[in-house]
């Protein structure tokens, strides 16, 4: 089997977002206390230009000019030979300290560190940030392990948030580095505010109302969920986003060429409204109400994740179809001054444009729709979306070549780069460095393009993301981006889809500058009870925060294997296995992400099970409503009923793996009808590569193979995110015989599905 990873087709868009997974969780919107400890992103850079000593000096061949090179502001780029560096090697441990001249309200730290393995540049082991009030006496605000897996000739940034502001004049940064290794640093920072004088709060001090400086600009909404809205609530939505300071949306797509689908009353030929709706025109309509931009998507085609630019005439077509849809929507909606400018939608990324030739054919491609949109509309701007994935594909510099290669070719006004956490695609330490190699991109092409951030809101599960690491993610990337907008407010921030305590704990920050940081209490009397051989019931008590709880975290056998964003405070842990001891806990969360202490532990053991020995489906035969992609496929034809189980590599020949977001079944002959007693299918979960567990599995019975009756639905079980098998079965049935058995598979999202086997037992 190939063995190209499975996530490289897909952004975070290649996929659909299943904002319905979360809109149950609607409840009353009610005011909320402001937390008292808080977090302010809204301060400044204390250490902006102050002397510091360092017990190390740096080497020779990477000086420290001008002992000030950790506090000038300028940060290193990805050649060894920039300047901004300062080294030293085979140092296991250097440090320097700095009298900021009066005493500070600290929060926040950070430095950036130099990763080269070929040069054998190695980020430090660890990194401590310390404090003191007379410069003799430190005490430890916070030390970091080794930043930067995964990621190569990159800054590597080690920022530390407090849970709450330290009183310093005297800071200290001290590096522990690996033996006979380089260890380079540019730029040491501390964030905060001047320590109250004693006369009250002053200019931008703790009791002042200090409105956040880096907020969400906007956000993408995917037709869809606006097909959903009554006019009602499209109002309540452009107010919401009004209410926290946005300033524009952008409507992610206005036709699908996969389907010959458009969300407005298309002119284009081929091309039919599916929607109930005119949404481009609605849109339109509410931002002239609201004074807000809107920028217009051209074509969706998830045919994009599989030709890339392999298929030049395919991609020419889809150009040439994106400059049709220009001239129409055009037509149409020109008289709106709220239509501000336009999306590309395909979405470009680090593994599958790898080289000049790829490249050159994605600037052909921009440039026959922006030839077309410059000359209908010469002076609005043109936006894309592109997205990366440390795990492989092109290392940073690569991404930084391949954009300075197209951007000096094309006409692109903003690029609004996907920052990857939300899909799995980076962590919060690695952003620095690939919208650094792209702002270095921009640079060397040449070009006005403007770098906004596109910063993810959602989780791997489809659930709002922690808000609090939400702006982290935005403050790792602040000093290269002018923009930030969101992928997105409305499917998994707004009150009308998610829990409102989101909004409201956002408003707030948006208001004064502060994120809530008080953690809730802990639950309390958690009871475990057994349900047989494969379910267990849990329930406790509510526990209580100054914003809110939001959900709880279920631990079984410490590991997190669900969270629960209704609030309920009871849980059903299925298919779990017969003759089991579990230990479960809980964990209360707000929408800030802030944890309780862990609950008390409660122990459970399932009953036994039965154990059917009568294996009807070994080695018959099936048929399937999709085939499996010829990159994982069904080689023998008998994978699923061989009796051979797969390992936890998906390139394990016994795996049959899909990509889609689609049902599709199996069905399985017995050869003869047989009474049942248990059903069973065997998947894989790798979430690294997007290789996630159904949604839910049905199984069906049928003595004609045409009319079949389900017999049971499993939903996805609750599991931790490690790589695992996991098996949906129905067992101790009772009454049923059939010869044909059907397993229809529901995935989680357009993403991978991998099985093995299935087995009918009696």
């Amino acid at each position: 089997m190939n063995n190209t990873l499975a996530s490289k087709r897909h952004g975070k868009r290649g996929f659909k977002v299943f904002y319905w997974l979360v809109a149950a969780l609607l409840v009353l919107p009610f005011a909320v206390p402001q937390a008292t400890i808080a977090y302010a992103l809204s301060d400044a850079n204390v250490l902006a230009g102050k002397a510091y000593t360092a017990t190390i000096p740096a080497n020779a061949s990477y000086p420290d000019t001008g002992a000030t090179k950790l506090t000038d502001g300028n940060k290193g780029g990805l050649l060894l030979a920039d300047p901004a560096w300062q080294g030293r090697f085979h140092v296991s441990e250097y440090a320097f300290t700095a009298d900021l001249g009066s005493s500070f309200s600290i929060d926040r730290f950070s430095s950036g560190f130099y990763k080269y393995s070929g040069a054998a540049v190695i980020t430090p082991q660890a990194v401590t940030y310390s404090y003191s009030t007379d410069g003799v006496h430190y005490t430890d605000a916070c030390t970091l392990s080794q930043q930067g897996s995964g990621t190569d000739t990159s800054r590597v940034e080690y920022s530390c948030s407090l849970a709450s502001a330290i009183t310093a004049r005297y800071i200290k940064l001290t590096i522990e580095s690996a033996p006979n290794t380089w260890s380079l640093i540019d730029e040491w920072e501390a964030f905060g505010i001047a320590a109250d004088d004693g006369e009250g709060p002053g200019e931008g001090e703790p009791g002042q109302s200090n409105p956040a400086e880096i907020i969400l600009n906007g956000t993408f909404l995917q037709p869809e969920l606006g097909e959903t809205w009554s006019s009602s609530q499209w109002e309540n939505e452009f107010t919401y986003m009004q209410d926290i300071g946005m300033d524009h949306l952008i409507l992610q797509w206005s036709a699908n060429t996969q389907y010959d689908t458009a969300v407005y009353p298309s002119g284009v030929p081929g091309l039919v409204q599916h929607t109930n709706q005119d949404i481009v025109k609605k849109a339109l309509e509410m931002g002239e109400q609201y004074d807000m931009d809107i920028y217009i998507g051209l074509q969706l085609n998830h045919e994009w994740f599989v030709n890339y630019t392999n298929d030049y005439t395919w991609l020419m077509d889809e150009a040439n179809t994106a400059s049709l849809l220009v001239e129409d929507l055009w037509q149409k909606y020109s008289s709106y001054s709220s239509f501000k400018g336009w999306y590309l939608s395909f979405e470009v990324d680090n593994w599958n444009l790898p080289n000049s030739v790829s490249w050159q054919r994605m600037a052909d491609f921009y440039n026959e729709i922006t030839g077309t949109i410059k000359t209908v509309t010469p002076n609005m701007p043109i936006m894309i979306s592109p997205f990366y994935n440390v795990s492989g594909g092109l290392d940073a510099t690569g991404w930084q070549s391949m954009w300075a290669y197209i951007l000096s070719r094309t006409d692109i006004d903003i690029l609004a780069l996907q920052d990857g956490y939300g899909a799995g695609h980076a962590a919060t330490n690695q952003l620095a460095a690939w919208f650094s190699a792209t702002k270095q991109a921009i640079t060397a092409a040449g070009a006005s393009t403007e770098l906004w951030s596109d910063t993810e809101t959602f989780t791997l599960d489809f659930n709002p993301m922690d808000l609090q690491i939400m702006l982290d993610n935005m403050l790792a990337v602040k000093d290269y981006v002018s923009a930030y907008t969101s992928f997105s407010f409305n499917h998994y921030l707004s009150p009308q889809t998610v829990n409102p305590l989101y909004y409201t704990t956002y408003k707030n920050y948006t208001e004064n500058g502060l994120m809530d940081s008080q953690k809730p209490s802990v639950p309390e009397n958690l009871t475990a009870t057994a349900l047989g051989s494969m379910e267990v019931a849990l329930s406790w008590q509510h526990a209580t925060d100054d914003t809110g709880v939001v959900g709880y975290q279920i631990y079984r056998n410490n590991e997190l294997v669900h969270a629960d964003y209704t609030g309920v405070t009871s849980f059903s842990d299925k298919q779990l296995n017969p003759s089991t001891t579990y230990q479960y806990a809980i964990k209360a969360f707000d929408a800030a992400g802030n944890l309780s202490d862990l609950s008390a532990i409660a122990a459970v053991t399932t009953a036994s099970g039965n154990n059917y020995t009568s294996l009807w489906s070994a080695g018959k035969s099936y048929t399937a409503s999709m085939a499996a992609d010829t990159m994982y496929p069904d080689s023998s034809g008998n994978e699923l009923t061989n009796g051979s189980y797969g390992s936890l590599s998906y390139n394990d020949a016994a795996w049959q793996g899909r990509n889609t977001d689609q049902p599709y079944h199996f069905i399985v002959d017995l050869g003869s009808i047989r009474s049942i007693k248990e059903v069973n299918a065997n998947f894989l979960q790798v979430k690294s590569v997007y290789i996630l567990l159904p949604k839910q599995v049905k199984f069906y019975l049928s003595d004609d193979n045409v009319s079949f009756t389900e017999i049971g639905t499993i939903s996805k079980p609750a599991v931790s995110s490690s790589d695992q098998q996991k098996r949906y079965r129905l067992t101790d049935l009772s009454g049923l015989s059939g010869r044909y058995v059907k397993v229809e598979v529901m995935p989680a999202s357009s993403a991978w599905t991998f099985i093995d086997e299935l087995e009918v037992r009696g």
